[in-house]
């Protein structure tokens, strides 16, 4: 199934970028990750691994699959999580509003899941994780504009 999920973010694009391209700092801006972490190899490295410690308890183990600077996009998969869906890839992709200087924040995902669980997923993976996280980093990035 496909998960899209997109958000006017309150800052420019180079703002953005600069919150979100670490893949271990998550944590910084979105309320739903109370911790994360490197396993393996480096921030920004394709093939690196990081481990997401969920504010529920829950643990999400990811791969950076891709990254641009150029771009402003990363891709990454699910190696584990509490989530029952498989084959699991997302790209998190940020485009200029050049009009107003904000930035459009783009979040979506491929995965399988039992179609039983399909309506769950929709609301867990698109509002709960995408439109909470994106409404954090939201708030961390208007936050800093103001102090």
């Amino acid at each position: 199934m496909h998960v899209y999920r997109s958000m006017i973010l309150n800052a420019p694009i180079d703002a953005v970028w600069s919150a979100v391209r670490a893949f271990d700092g998550v944590d910084q801006w979105n309320p739903g990750v109370a911790a994360a972490r490197m396993e393996a190899g480096s921030a920004t490295a394709v093939g690196s691994i990081r481990r997401l410690d969920i504010v529920d308890g829950a643990v999400f183990r990811e791969t950076l699959v891709e990254l641009s600077d150029v771009e402003h996009f990363y891709t990454y998969d699910i190696i584990d999580s509490p989530l029952p869906v498989q084959n699991y890839v997302s790209t998190h992709r940020f485009i200029p509003i050049t009009h107003t200087n904000q930035t459009l924040g783009i979040w979506e995902s491929r995965f399988d899941c039992a179609r039983d669980l399909e309506r769950d997923m929709e609301t867990i993976v698109g509002d709960q994780i995408y439109i909470g996280g994106m409404t954090g980093l939201n708030t961390h990035l208007t936050g800093d504009n103001h102090g």
